[in-house]
Parts: C-alpha cells; sequence; structure tokens
C-alpha cells in the first residue's frame, strides 16, 4: 500500500471517527388539544363536551404541547369562535408553564380550563378552536381545530334562556 493510501484512510478515518453528528433540530410545533389529565389530539369534526365549573360558569379542557421551543412560560393565545364566523371570537391570552420535553420532545400542558363565554349557543355547533404562540425567533404557531361543542352532563340553558 502507498505512503498516499495510508494517509486518505487515515485522514478518512479520523473525519468518522470525530464525534456523533447532532441530530437536526426539530422544527417548532404546537399542537391543540383535550383532556383533564392527559393529552388527547383534537381532529376536526370531533365532539367536545362543555363541563359546568363549580362557580356555574362552563369551561372545555384544554390540552397544548409544545416541541422545538425552549421557553417556560410561552405566551399563549386562545381563540374561540363559531366555524362560520359569525360572531367575533373569544380570545385569552395566557401564559402557562409546561413539562419538561417527553422522550418524543413535546413538552405538554394538560387540563387548562378554557372558559366559555355564552356557552348556551355553542352547544350543538360547529366551533373553531384556535391557539397560537409565538418563538422566541419571531416564528408564529397556529394549531386550529374545528370542533362540535356539546352540552355535557350539566349543560347551559337553551340558547337566549342564559340566566343572567
Amino acid at each position: 500500500m502507498s505512503l498516499r493510501s495510508i494517509l486518505l484512510l487515515t485522514v478518512a478515518g479520523l473525519a468518522l471517527g470525530c464525534g456523533e453528528v447532532p441530530p437536526p433540530a426539530e422544527d417548532p410545533a404546537l399542537e391543540l388539544g383535550t383532556g383533564s389529565w392527559r393529552f388527547d389530539a383534537l381532529e376536526d369534526g370531533q365532539e367536545v363536551e362543555l363541563v359546568r365549573g363549580a362557580q356555574g360558569g362552563w369551561h372545555m379542557w384544554v390540552s397544548l404541547r409544545v416541541r422545538g421551543v425552549n421557553m417556560d412560560r410561552p405566551p399563549i393565545r386562545l381563540t374561540v369562535q363559531p366555524a362560520d364566523e359569525s360572531r367575533p371570537a373569544d380570545e385569552t391570552a395566557i401564559e402557562l408553564p409546561f413539562e419538561s420535553p417527553n422522550s418524543e420532545g413535546w413538552r405538554q400542558r394538560i387540563g387548562y380550563t378554557g372558559i366559555v363565554e355564552e356557552p348556551s349557543c355553542l352547544v350543538g355547533e360547529l366551533v373553531r378552536f384556535r391557539a397560537e404562540m409565538t418563538t422566541p425567533d419571531g416564528e408564529l404557531l397556529v394549531s386550529e381545530r374545528d370542533v362540535r361543542v356539546m352540552g355535557g352532563t350539566y349543560p347551559p340553558p337553551p340558547c337566549g334562556d342564559a340566566a343572567e
């Protein structure tokens, strides 16, 4: 074997043994879900029950997960409105702590009580549920689903009959 061949093999061997190549960073992602004790992804058309709270209001369980974003309390904007946009969206801006990343890299926030203003007229309707957050790099992450709101075990009064 020539000296040149030995040198080429040595350089090639050194290049391969210079440590592991880090895995590519995952693209930032936000996923909207539901669930009071675990994350359940939402699908378009899925039925979601309203829950009557202890103080007489109604809410939906909101669970979120984010990947590729390293923020302790990311600012999240939640909106709920009829899917046909016949009424303006109810908006909530929150900053919630997320769990440490799981084995798949997702950081989760489980069981946020998303208060629903005027729930009576949403029962049985297709509702657009949306979550947004902006990464430290300025990228807007959005997760949106159109779900059917169901009255739940203790439904609100019929639309127009809500107690004041």
